[in-house]
Formats: C-alpha cells, sequence, structure tokens
C-alpha cells in the first residue's frame, strides 16, 4: 500500500472519529434537552442550577471540587437552604450524610449544637421539618418512625426502622423547612429518604408500642390511597 494512500486513510478515519465525536455529543445534549423539557411539563415551574453531590458524601468528609456539580433542578422542588455556589460547598466538612445526586443544602454543614449518639451500623441524617412530613408532638427523640413515599396515590414503604435521633421543640408548628430533625436509617435506606426528602414525597408514620414489625399494619408493597387525605 503506497505511503500517500496510507496518509489519506488514516486522516480520513481521524475526520470520521472527530465527526462520531461530535455527533455523540450533540445526541447527548438533545437527550439532556429533552428531559428538561419532560421535567417541565411534568411539574411545571422553571429551571434553576443548584449544587448536587456526585457521589456520596459522608459525615466528617470535606468536600473538594471533584464531590459536587452544579445540576439543573426544578424550582418548585428546590429544598430550603439549597446551596447554588459551588465555592460555599467546596472545602467545607460534612456535617449530615449526603446521597449521590442530592441537593446541597445549609443543613449539611451546620453545627448542632448538642452531639448525636448514632446507633452502630445506622447512618445520621438530617431531614428539613414541614408540616406535611406527618411528625407531631407525640414524636420525640428515641421514638420509632416508618418512612413513606407518597406519590401518584401510591403509598411505598422506603425504611421499616427509622430512630429520632434529635427534633425541634414545637415540631408539630413547623410548616417551614427552616428547622430539621435528624434520624438514624440503616445505609441501605438513606438514598431513597433523601431523594423522596427532596421531591417533597416523604412522610413518617409513628407505631404503636405494641407494634413489633412493619408487616403488622403497614403494607410491604405500594398501597393506593388517598393522597390528598393523607396530606
Amino acid at each position: 500500500m503506497p505511503r500517500r494512500f496510507k496518509i489519506v486513510l488514516s486522516a480520513a478515519f481521524a475526520v470520521l472519529a472527530i465527526v462520531l465525536c461530535l455527533a455523540y455529543g450533540e445526541s447527548v445534549r438533545a437527550e439532556e434537552k429533552s428531559r428538561r423539557q419532560e421535567t417541565l411539563a411534568r411539574y411545571g415551574g422553571e429551571v434553576v442550577e443548584l449544587v448536587v453531590a456526585t457521589t456520596e458524601l459522608e459525615e466528617g468528609q470535606v468536600v473538594s471540587a471533584g464531590d459536587v456539580a452544579r445540576r439543573d433542578w426544578v424550582s418548585d422542588l428546590v429544598p430550603e437552604g439549597a446551596i447554588t455556589n459551588l465555592d460555599d460547598a467546596v472545602g467545607k466538612k460534612v456535617m449530615v450524610a449526603i446521597a449521590s445526586g442530592s441537593p446541597l443544602t445549609q443543613l449539611n454543614f451546620r453545627e448542632t449544637g448538642t452531639a448525636v449518639d448514632v446507633p452502630s451500623g445506622t447512618i445520621a441524617v438530617s431531614l428539613p421539618m414541614g408540616e406535611k412530613l406527618g411528625v407531631g408532638e407525640g414524636v420525640s427523640a428515641g421514638s420509632r418512625l416508618v418512612a413513606y413515599r407518597v406519590a401518584d396515590g401510591v403509598a411505598t414503604v422506603l425504611a421499616k426502622a427509622v430512630t429520632v435521633l434529635s427534633i425541634p421543640e414545637g415540631a408539630k408548628a413547623l410548616s417551614s423547612g427552616s428547622q430539621a430533625m435528624t434520624v438514624a436509617l440503616d445505609p441501605g435506606d438513606v438514598s431513597a429518604v433523601l431523594a423522596a426528602s427532596t421531591e417533597g414525597s416523604l412522610r413518617f408514620g409513628l407505631p404503636a408500642d405494641d407494634v413489633k414489625g412493619v408487616d403488622a399494619g403497614v403494607p410491604a408493597a405500594p398501597t393506593k390511597v388517598d393522597q390528598e387525605g393523607s396530606e
């Protein structure tokens, strides 16, 4: 094969590779645009940029630039105290664990006035308080709760054993997300509970003392509910 032909063939392959890369990049951008439009159509509202964890961040970890990124988020679903500037997160010490893909908030970096005793084998997570959370005056530190995701008229059990570690006084009167309660979760339940909290679908149930397991009165599979009544 003549050398000139080899050079021309190599150049052609290089151009083809560049074209394919550009086409792939355009395809990714088009897919992201389509996903954004679908989200807007589903939830309504505008899109804002928030700082989101790109990996799971553990308590005590110092956030690096590779741990976070700015991502689009529907404004109606933005959690209270959400961080929008990367400089407000990078270099800070995580006080409350953050699941991968979750927006960072001031709660994740708050200095707690009193330390909580985290049970062995669990992870402490801070959750914004709100009137729809289902947490009333009967809930206090040490209470055992059951976590649900309630969306589209369906209630799904997310965590069968949620232990309250700390909770603001007068929790029942709290209607904003300006205060938070800290709970202990099994590691496998953290991501689902944080995701439900972020989208506003998280609800808690308070079992009676004689209820030994979730199966006694708590559905183990998705169950249709009256969503308006539950809220």
